[in-house]
């Protein structure tokens, strides 16, 4: 790997392209805004909670700030898996293990909240099987069959987007070439893929870039360095440009093709600006445990190391230090009978074992990304009206898609410390939330507190097979 590839990686590490930005979301020192928010104060894992007692119920409720994270939650994390080798008979059995709770070839499921990726096209041409039996990379999971206007696994994809199985477009397709001077996508069909999406009611936000330089609708790290000059996806210029109708699409967050070996970050956004002069959330994901001696990242990111990713250390740092992670990894790359080997699966389940404790709160992406702006960038005011406090959610002061008055699934998960949670009231505007979504909180060893409930858990076993679909 080149070293500008790593360094760039190091810049994100050290919050670098944040600074550029004139944003700095990588310190959790509990400090008053304009706004009145108070970031979140650190808590020991063993804190002890302050009795009811500590606090005068008859007293006119006092907020205090926001807490970082939901609660009991001290941290959040997504997994985030690339659909190289994907096939719809490997998809189901991964998510049957982990989204669901019923009996697997692995065991019980682990009942996890997680979100794949899927490609529209299909156009490797490499050597090698995607799954048993010899499968051929044509058997590859995609919307369209080929580079043709034709459906392949459409239908699926379709009904996983809609039950959270999917979240994430892995570019518009797998257009590696042996020959990496030679590409088969085209605007056309990126065209085509935007209007597929648009027609069906599929609505992604999330884009990962992908694969060897004949990706060229790649974008996301145009322009830093020579080795990126073959991402063409938002250069005006060029016949590969479409950043004009993916964006406008309802694209928010980009993942630009970056290494980064830290597990765990304050703030996983920074905002990037693209070659049209778009802009977008960058986001960053853990896919490397170090650099070797030329600077090219040791990746991590393959199935057959989830155990070096999920470790006891890695999970209890970030809730010690309250911190967001997006784990890389490809969960379909293997093949084999079950495509998940036994390290991964003892990893996935200590994993599940913080989540079910309360500690860190799994997430898919796109709603880990979504609650992250949230949080960062919330503005709200606290009004006392008749021995209440009233928290009026004013607005979103999103510095790259603009400020607005935010919908309720923005503010998902929103959790404020107060005195009293009881006679604490949560609305957006002038205008409550709905009471059953409001959800009261014991003190954490800080303050008691009142949220927005999180998304209900959602264990359904959403698999389906589709005939011709591999």
């Amino acid at each position: 790997m080149p070293w500008y590839r790593a360094l760039l990686g190091i810049m994100l590490t050290f919050g670098t392209i944040t600074a550029l930005f004139g944003c700095d979301t990588r310190t959790d020192k509990p400090k008053p805004s304009a706004k009145g928010v108070v970031h979140q104060k650190k808590v020991p894992r063993a804190a002890e909670p302050l009795g009811a007692a500590t606090y005068d119920m008859s007293k006119v409720p006092q907020v205090y700030g926001m807490r970082k994270f939901p609660y009991p939650y001290q941290a959040m994390l997504a997994l985030s898996s690339d659909a190289d080798s994907e096939t719809l008979r490997k998809f189901n059995l991964v998510h049957q293990f982990i989204n669901t709770r019923e009996m697997t070839p692995a065991g019980r499921g682990l009942g996890l909240d997680f979100a794949d990726s899927f490609f529209m096209y299909n156009a490797n041409n490499q050597h090698g099987y995607v799954d048993i039996h010899h499968q051929p990379m044509s058997h590859e999971l995609s919307y369209f069959q080929g580079v043709t206007n034709q459906p392949y696994g459409a239908a699926v994809i379709h009904r996983y987007i809609h039950a959270g199985w999917i979240d994430t477009i892995h570019t518009f397709g797998d257009f590696s070439q042996v020959d990496q001077t030679k590409t088969r996508f085209t605007r056309r069909l990126a065209q085509q893929g935007i209007e597929a999406l648009k027609q069906a009611g599929d609505h992604i936000t999330v884009w990962t870039d992908h694969g060897n330089k004949s990706n060229v609708d790649n974008f996301g790290s145009y322009g830093i360095a020579p080795f990126f000059n073959y991402q063409q996806g938002a250069n005006s210029t060029s016949p590969y440009y479409h950043t004009d109708f993916t964006i406008p699409y309802g694209v928010r967050f980009v993942w630009a093709d970056n290494s980064s070996e830290m597990f765990g970050m304050n703030s996983m956004i920074y905002p990037l600006r693209l070659p049209d002069g778009r802009r977008v959330w960058g986001f960053s994901r853990h896919t490397s445990y170090g650099y070797n001696s030329k600077g090219g990242p040791l990746w991590d990111w393959t199935v057959w190391q989830i155990w070096r990713q999920l470790t006891p250390a890695h999970l209890h740092d970030i809730e010690k230090r309250h911190q967001y992670s997006i784990v890389a990894q490809h969960l379909n790359g293997g093949v084999s009978q079950f495509p998940l080997p036994e390290e991964s699966i003892r990893g996935l389940k200590l994993l599940a074992r913080e989540y079910h404790h309360g500690s860190i709160l799994v997430a898919r992406t796109s709603r880990l990304l979504q609650y992250n702006v949230a949080q960062q960038y919330v503005k709200y005011k606290v009004t006392h009206v008749d021995g209440k406090a009233f928290i009026h959610i004013l607005s979103i002061d999103d510095p790259v898609f603009g400020i607005h008055v935010p919908t309720l699934d923005e503010i998902r998960g929103l959790t404020f410390y107060t005195s009293n949670p009881d006679g604490t009231v949560i609305e957006i505007g002038d205008k409550s939330i709905p009471t059953d979504l409001v959800q009261r909180h014991p003190s954490d060893g800080v303050h008691p507190s009142v949220s927005v409930q999180w998304y209900p858990s959602d264990t359904t076993n959403y698999a389906i097979t589709a005939p011709g679909v591999y």
